[in-house]
């Protein structure tokens, strides 16, 4: 099994503390692959998700898109509440350029 792979199941496991969840979501923030992606906007979109949690999954997705040097419009249009800000806020200070993509004042 993959860190990440190890790592999404923590993630997505309700049963484990919000912190250790907290602690996979930023670890995700080093890898590229369409499942983290996909975990990581599971775990945000999810109610009952800690806002702590939800806040570093929007942060790994903007990071992930930073590494990626590409902005995906789909998932970011999916993004809401504190993961959203989250996502903006490293998009504004890591690439200014990408600001045009953002749904904020400018």
């Amino acid at each position: 099994m993959e860190k990440w792979e190890k790592l999404i199941e923590i993630l997505l496991d309700e049963s484990a503390s919000d912190a250790e969840r907290d602690d996979a979501a930023m670890d995700l923030s080093e890898y590229n692959h369409k499942n983290v992606m996909k975990a990581l906007m599971i775990t945000a979109k999810h109610d009952k998700t800690d806002n702590m949690v939800k806040a570093s999954c929007g942060e790994s997705l903007a990071l992930i898109f930073i590494q990626n040097d590409r902005f995906e419009k789909e998932i970011y249009k999916q993004l809401r509440g504190i993961a959203k800000i989250e996502f903006e806020s490293n998009i504004n200070s890591k690439r200014n350029d990408w600001k045009k993509y953002l749904d904020i004042e400018t």
